[in-house]
């Protein structure tokens, strides 16, 4: 899958998934169909080995034809098993084979004859070229004279045909038919508008259909990915003639919003599209307008939480008046260096019939050394009769970085009926390792208390590219007859195609969610 559009974002696994590198040959064992042969993670080495491109290509040959002799009457759950054992291997002779050949993929643009209208590259390089093709490989043009190797669109559909269950094979197709073109590139659209559209509408329609998939957290980043690029462009295919100027919407785009609403009406892609047009009246920035078209996406598959705008007499200048009592008492240095506070963010939302107002402080010390450090404070606001009060704070609430960055606020979630959560991002990136995580509240009864924290992602560098890369992504999942909804996390593999490889059911017990350790190990 082209990977250059974002395939994975998002969260990550500590517990790192490592993936096969070498190759054996894929032999397999005159055993029952159901006992699917797959890698399990205790073979795998601990990083990626310097392996030739021939012996990548045979291990990609030789799988293929180990899984197509045992597709034949398997059952769907074990031909996922192959899928992903199948997926992990590429991932890894994808990032194998793009360092050896990273000398003639830097040029392979160049390699372009005006005349032929076409690449034409040297004997050499067209020998590699024809030997990754036996194995379902090609060079893919990104954009900016950049070139990655991919496996072609068809790789997994071609091969699985009607053995995966209904989700995998429907998602795996829609991929397979967006790879065919190039969606973006040198910061704008390589397609129409009104294929951004389609696809923004296929995506809702995985989701309609498959709400509980493993797959379905990814495909939630694909629509909110897509619909955000409908409603607003790249930066070099903008929807708009000015940026700075919300009245400039082209026309064409409207015209096109305004059939899509006409002809998608009871979709929830067409209700955000039509609250845009709404807005475009209504809002004075762009700025504002990104806002609440974001988080309508963002909720768009999500319980709702109530947000709602600023609220008249209440800002700044009051949450530092009723948090000043408290901050007096708080040092302003730590190991002799000067923590930097500030008001980062205020986030209004109604909660069982009450309004009230987030505010997030960031702490950051500046001169900080490379241990993590710096943090989130939180605080909780809220209106009695016009009467802003004070109602629950936590210091030090979650977040934490590199050289005193704090990490920040990234929004609400709901967590229950009573119920609301409050994501805080921290993360490291030092010498090598990238790890993310969120810190999670819950605000319930005008109580603030921990609801979770995991990693989100984890990869680790090497001098010779990436190592490993592993994600967990998360979503809250209502359940009938409970007021708290159960925490529910995908794990899996981002070094290339985002392979979902388990997911965990964590329930609400004794007052919050007990993460299995793995998920939570930040490696620090």
């Amino acid at each position: 899958m082209n990977c250059s559009f974002f395939r994975g974002l998002a969260p990550g696994l500590l517990c790192s998934i490592v993936l096969l590198a070498a190759c054996d040959g894929g032999n397999t064992k005159n055993s029952p169909k159901e006992k699917a042969k797959v890698d399990t993670l205790a073979d795998q080495p601990a990083e990626r080995q310097a392996v030739s491109t021939k012996t990548y290509v045979d291990g990609i040959i030789s799988r293929r034809k180990a899984i197509a002799q045992q597709l034949p009457g398997i059952s769907p759950e074990a031909a996922v098993k192959l899928y992903n054992s199948l997926a992990l291997y590429v991932d890894t002779a994808l990032a194998g084979m793009s360092d050896n050949e990273t000398a003639w993929l830097d040029n392979y643009a160049n390699y372009y004859a005006e005349e032929k209208k076409k690449i034409v590259p040297p004997d050499s390089v067209q020998r590699t070229v024809d030997l990754l093709a036996t194995a379902g490989i090609e060079p893919w043009g990104i954009g900016e004279g950049y070139t990655e190797l991919r496996a072609v669109p068809t790789f997994y559909t071609q091969l699985f045909k009607n053995a995966l269950p209904a989700d995998y094979r429907s998602y795996l197709q829609l991929n397979a038919d967006e790879d065919t073109v190039l969606y973006s590139a040198d910061a704008g659209l390589g397609v129409s508008f009104h294929e951004v559209g389609q696809r923004t509408l296929n995506w809702e329609q995985f989701l309609e259909t498959y709400p509980n998939s493993i797959l379905a957290v990814s495909a939630r980043e694909s629509f909110e990915r897509y619909c955000e690029d409908y409603l607003f462009g790249q930066d070099n295919t903008p929807s708009f003639e000015n940026w700075q100027d919300i009245a400039s919407l082209n026309q064409e785009n409207k015209d096109e919003y305004l059939t899509f609403v006409q002809k998608h009406g009871n979709t929830k892609t067409a209700a955000i599209v039509k609250l845009f047009l709404e807005k475009l009246d209504t809002e004075k920035s762009m700025d504002r307008l990104k806002q609440d078209i974001r988080k309508e996406i963002k909720q768009a598959f999500a319980e709702r939480v109530e947000l709602l705008p600023a609220q008249a007499g209440f800002g700044e200048a009051q949450v530092n008046q009723l948090t000043k009592s408290v901050y007096d008492t708080v040092p302003t240095e730590v190991a002799n260096d000067k923590v930097s506070r500030a008001l980062d963010s205020l986030q209004f939302f109604r909660q069982d019939g009450s309004t009230y107002c987030l505010a997030a402080f960031r702490n950051e010390i500046k001169d900080g050394g490379a241990p993590p450090s710096g943090w989130v404070d939180i605080w909780l606001f809220k209106n009695n009769n016009g009467s802003w009060q004070h109602v629950a704070h936590e210091l030090n609430a979650g977040g934490g970085g590199m050289y005193g960055n704090s990490g920040y606020f990234n929004g609400l979630v709901k967590l229950g009926g009573h119920s609301t959560g409050i994501v805080i991002v921290g993360g490291i990136t030092h010498m090598g390792s990238n790890v993310f995580w969120d810190d999670v509240l819950a605000f319930s009864n005008d109580r603030l208390s921990s609801a979770f924290s995991l990693v989100t992602d984890n990869s680790y560098e090497n001098g010779s590219g990436t190592g490993q890369c592993s994600y967990n992504k998360w979503q809250m999942q209502p359940v009938a007859g409970e007021d708290n909804y159960r925490l529910v996390i995908i794990t899996g593999s981002c070094m290339s195609s985002n392979v979902p490889l388990e997911k965990t059911v964590v329930p609400f017990k004794n007052g919050s969610y007990s993460v299995p350790d793995k998920l939570q190990d930040r490696g620090i």
